[in-house]
């Protein structure tokens, strides 16, 4: 008898371990599903933001009497409890994959440390990439050479994303990485000094004088001085624009984002020609060089 009574309590003993397991994974179950929710929503908060503030700046980007300067230097705001970051950047600060000469691109590259020969290269890939046939230009490099090194043939056409500069003969993930940043597609065929990102601007004919009086008025909160040598740009004309936003919650929970509207819109202020997410941090290359 007390054998059978020892075994039963075993039992109930069992029985209860598992009933108070399965309790405990509920309730742990539960916690992982309120945070799970509580993070979507904080990031459908940030999103929400970023989407506000995207809108708040083409409209200031389109006020005669107090324009924003699209030349990438800080503005911020806040919305609710997100605090955000904006720099709104012309794309003509930038340079034009389908449109850009290539001693621009040499330079640019040369500027991210690539050996003069290499960016040359780089450079003349780029070119025949985008044009239609399939005769080798200056320091080129059509489907032959691709071959050669493994890759997929050019594609004898105007680039449709920046992220296909990454294909282009030469080009790794480091050095996309570091240029990427300056690339467009909705730029000209010169860059604008006045407006370019830091390392762009000595590429585009503005004298070292002139970039640090450029460099100086963006760091000011000022008008950019007048100056030559450089493509122009008239910011009340229809242009695209990049806007890179970096939002933060109250928690520290932060969301980073770049995109680009052409102002005016076909159907309304702007229209949203593309969108990408970044890591915190990315639009520092718009930021002057601590020794400039």
């Amino acid at each position: 008898m007390t054998s059978r009574r020892g075994i039963a309590l075993l039992i109930v003993i069992g029985l209860l371990a598992v009933l108070a397991m399965a309790a405990g994974m509920t309730a742990l179950a539960a916690r992982v599903s309120t945070s799970a929710a509580f993070a979507s929503l904080e990031r459908l908060e940030l999103r929400t933001a970023i989407d506000s503030a995207v809108a708040r700046t083409a409209v200031r980007l389109s006020d005669e009497e107090d324009r924003w300067i699209a030349d990438g230097r800080l503005y911020e705001m806040e919305i609710g409890d997100v605090d955000l970051r904006i720099r709104a950047l012309a794309e003509p600060g930038r340079y034009d994959l389908n449109q850009g000469n290539v001693e621009t691109l040499t330079a640019l590259l040369e500027e991210l440390d690539v050996p003069t020969l290499t960016a040359r290269r780089i450079a003349g890939a780029v070119s025949d990439w985008r044009d239609e046939d399939d005769d080798v230009g200056d320091d080129g490099a059509e489907a032959s050479a691709y071959r050669a090194d493994g890759r997929p043939p050019p594609g004898n056409r105007p680039f449709i994303a920046v992220e296909e500069f990454r294909q282009v003969l030469g080009v790794d993930a480091t050095l996309y990485a570091a240029a990427a940043p300056y690339l467009t597609l909705y730029g000209g065929e010169a860059v604008t000094g006045r407006y370019a990102p830091p390392r762009l601007i000595g590429t585009t004919g503005v004298s070292a004088g002139d970039a640090r009086r450029i460099l100086s008025a963006r760091a000011g909160g000022r008008d950019i001085p007048e100056v030559n040598g450089s493509a122009q740009f008239d910011p009340a004309q229809p242009a695209a624009y990049a806007i890179f936003v970096e939002a933060e919650a109250a928690s520290g929970a932060r969301l980073s984002r770049e995109i680009i509207i052409s102002l005016p819109g076909e159907e309304g202020l702007y229209e949203t020609l593309s969108r990408h997410s970044h890591v915190f941090g990315y639009a520092d290359f718009l930021d002057p060089e601590p020794d400039a």
